[in-house]
């Protein structure tokens, strides 16, 4: 089978809601090059055969997120459809270069080479996410999951997902009930299930993040108390959770600052991340007079998660 491989040329910033966009109209695959994640991979410790280090000759300093497409897309309206939803993205993040032009490719060329890419790694000191075709022998305290970077987006390897993954293993306590806005591929879904919580609540605007979500969270066993919806926070179940983690951008962070506390328990903890460092105190400004406690502010690379606790003050809190 043959596909159109279509090119975007874009930043760290915006290659998470690029590749959901290009999911969202129809890409069999996306694939993501960051020679600055790969770079971070390969003196990682923790996975010193994440790639060959011949990979980074062969890319430029951009972001680089290729997307695959059956032949029923005309290459000319697909150029023009991406380049409107490029234009709305832009509205609020830096999408660097944009639309970079298409070929056409054989099956085996992308749905086999950008494996060499990935290679298992942790995520945070307990969990470590594996691809589906690599193996990976699980030490006592660790935590697997299966997961294959390419189908979707914030597949781990993204300093906001890292970030969030980290600050879950520190916060989530057994039995408890966690709330994970804008779930993606659902990863920090299973992280949370997997790190002991009863039960998850997910939501995703995407109809494709939410597919992909239930599909990884069957795939890794969670699926009985991790529940997917499509929709934005206010569409989930009506409960106090004890943990909400929201990997989403600043705009959807501040916008969610007035209700987000009334699907909290007293002294229940918000994770926010996806906050690019420039926008860091603009966020937490937002909190501030709601009855949140800032606990801290973590920084990984250009990106920002931050933790607030409930306080008792809020009347929405019990």
């Amino acid at each position: 089978m043959r596909w159109t491989q279509v090119k975007i040329k874009t930043t760290e910033e915006a290659c998470d809601a690029v590749s959901e966009m290009l999911t969202s109209i129809g890409a069999g695959g996306v694939v993501i090059e960051d020679p600055d994640e790969i770079r971070r991979q390969l003196e990682s410790l923790d996975s010193p055969d994440y790639a060959d280090w011949r990979i980074l000759e062969q890319l430029d300093g951009d972001v680089t997120v290729k997307a695959y497409f059956n032949q029923e897309h005309d290459p000319d309206e697909l150029a023009a459809k991406i380049r409107e939803n490029l234009e709305a993205i832009s509205q609020h993040l830096d999408v660097g270069k944009g639309y970079a032009g298409y070929e056409t490719v054989d099956d085996e060329d992308w749905s086999v080479a950008w494996k060499k890419y990935y290679k298992p790694f942790h995520i945070s000191k307990s969990v470590v996410i594996r691809p589906s075709w690599e193996e990976y022998s699980a030490k006592s305290e660790e935590i697997v999951i299966e997961l294959d970077p390419g189908m979707a987006f914030g597949t781990g390897t993204h300093e906001t997902t890292r970030l969030c993954a980290q600050l879950l293993e520190s916060y989530v306590k057994k039995g408890d009930h966690v709330l994970d806005v804008g779930c993606g591929t659902g990863i920090l879904s299973i992280i949370a299930s997997k790190l002991g919580a009863a039960h998850v609540d997910a939501v995703d605007i995407d109809e494709v993040a939410v597919r992909v979500s239930q599909e990884n969270c069957a795939i890794n066993g969670v699926e009985q108390n991790v529940s997917v919806y499509k929709g934005v926070l206010s569409d989930l179940p009506q409960v106090k959770a004890d943990i909400v983690v929201a990997n989403i951008i600043a705009d959807v962070i501040i916008g969610i600052s007035g209700n987000v506390g009334g699907c909290l328990k007293n002294g229940g903890v918000l994770i926010a991340s996806g906050i690019i460092r420039d926008r860091r105190q603009e966020v937490i400004d937002a909190y501030k007079d709601k009855g949140f406690e800032l606990v801290s502010a973590d920084e990984m690379g250009e990106w920002v998660a931050i933790v607030w606790r409930m306080h008792s003050r809020n009347p929405n809190a019990q």
